[in-house]
């Protein structure tokens, strides 16, 4: 890295693994949508994402507003799209956040397909490291209004997660949550069990 990146975005970058345009923007709508919601600390409100997106973008939501699936606080309703709604179940309010349309040139896309191929020589690698690099720093020094769209809605969020007993399945002797047991042969079985004895 060439630049000194912020101090939460370098966290981003080590929890995704690596620095790509994908988790700049999501750095970008997920700080954006932290401040439209009114909040400078993410633990100030009790904050829920619905990802459109399981890829890079999805990530920065996890580290910057510590909306995890492990919370119960990310979820994810895959359309393809850079769109994030972030709601507080404390307020009720809720806005989504949008990755406004970027085109890249025929020239640039097909070097990108050379790079993800393997096929590239050296200097073209070199080329296509400098184009990626300038567009993560143009990512995140452009203003808002060039990179992203926010837009109140209202939403529906997802309830807290329910804490459940988790008894033994009686044919493999794995735990498994109650709600994900069936009843196979009037013992209580995992879905992988029960399903088991259908095949």
């Amino acid at each position: 890295m060439d630049i000194q990146y912020p101090a939460d975005f370098q966290k981003v970058v080590a929890f995704h693994g690596h620095v790509c345009p994908g988790v700049a923007i999501g750095y970008r709508l997920a700080k954006a949508a932290l401040a439209a919601l009114g909040y400078d600390n993410p633990e100030e409100g009790d904050l829920v994402t619905i990802a459109e997106s399981d890829r890079c973008t999805v990530d920065p939501f996890q580290i910057v507003l510590g909306c995890t699936l492990g919370k119960g606080k990310l979820y994810i309703n895959n359309t393809g799209k850079q769109a994030f709604t972030v709601g507080c179940r404390k307020s009720g309010r809720a806005v989504r956040v949008i990755q406004l349309p970027y085109n890249y040139t025929p020239e640039n896309d097909a070097l990108t397909r050379k790079v993800l191929a393997g096929m590239v020589s050296d200097a073209e690698y070199r080329r296509y490291r400098a184009e990626r690099e300038a567009r993560i720093r143009e990512i995140l020094t452009v203003p808002d209004a060039e990179l992203l769209k926010v837009e109140y809605v209202e939403a529906q969020l997802p309830d807290k997660e329910m804490i459940y007993n988790s008894p033994c399945c009686e044919f493999c002797g794995e735990q498994v949550m109650e709600p994900w047991t069936r009843l196979r042969e009037g013992k209580i079985a995992c879905i992988r069990c029960a399903i088991a004895v259908v095949r």
